[in-house]
């Protein structure tokens, strides 16, 4: 709810390397749970396993990770993307 009214933009936002944009963590949250709790499911299906790169913060038996400064120039996915995974 608190991010409903940010635009794409508003979203894309990383004001210092150490302050992820909004988009990011409205992602990685959800990433988050789908790969920590829904991939227990064997019946679950991964939304994007590309994915696994973009929104993993630190998590090194995941695999490798997009550098935390530079979360702000990732346009892909989109915000609307985003918006449909954390809905799936």
């Amino acid at each position: 709810r608190l991010a409903a009214p940010l635009s794409a933009e508003d979203a894309m936002v990383q004001s210092m390397p150490d302050a992820s944009p909004s988009k990011w963590h409205l992602a990685h949250t959800t990433w988050f749970f789908e790969r920590f709790v829904l991939q227990a499911d064997p019946a679950y299906r991964v939304f994007d396993p590309s994915w696994d790169f973009l929104f993993n913060s630190y998590y090194q038996s995941v695999g490798p990770m997009h550098a935390r400064a530079r979360r702000g120039v990732l346009s892909r996915p989109s915000l609307q993307q985003v918006r449909h995974y954390r809905a799936a």
